[in-house]
């Protein structure tokens, strides 16, 4: 009987750690739309240079987190954002505000894209 209250006590704990987690993946990447959408509504106004600040804050960002995020998010989801934001730099630096938009709305999608994913479900707890 101990065993079994044990076992259930634990499981509860893995369910209460995952929705934690999961909750904490939304902020952070809500956080980070946030801060990109700032840099695309620059870019927008044709502010490439304020742009380009405002994406290098994001990356700053991002690459703080990565001790956490490289335990709790997929790594192929971690790679497409990282070659995400690298893509909009490109374009910022070669200043083409149309090929950026177009870079801005992949970026923006690989970070929704980690919200999606993480949904809690017995997958994400075993």
């Amino acid at each position: 009987m101990k065993k079994a209250i044990a076992a259930g006590v634990l499981l509860a704990l893995l369910f209460a750690a995952a929705g934690w987690n999961i909750r904490r993946v939304n902020r952070f990447t809500d956080e980070m739309v946030a801060q990109v959408e700032l840099s695309r509504d620059f870019c927008r106004e044709g502010n490439l240079s304020a742009a380009a600040s405002a994406l290098n804050a994001a990356m700053d960002r991002w690459r703080e987190a990565e001790p956490w995020t490289h335990i709790f998010i997929r790594h192929g989801e971690l790679d497409a954002v990282s070659d995400a934001f690298f893509d909009v730099l490109i374009q910022l630096g070669a200043r083409d505000a149309d090929a950026a938009e177009g870079a801005y709305e992949r970026l923006e999608e690989n970070l929704r894209c980690i919200d999606d994913l993480e949904q809690l479900s017995l997958g994400t707890v075993f």
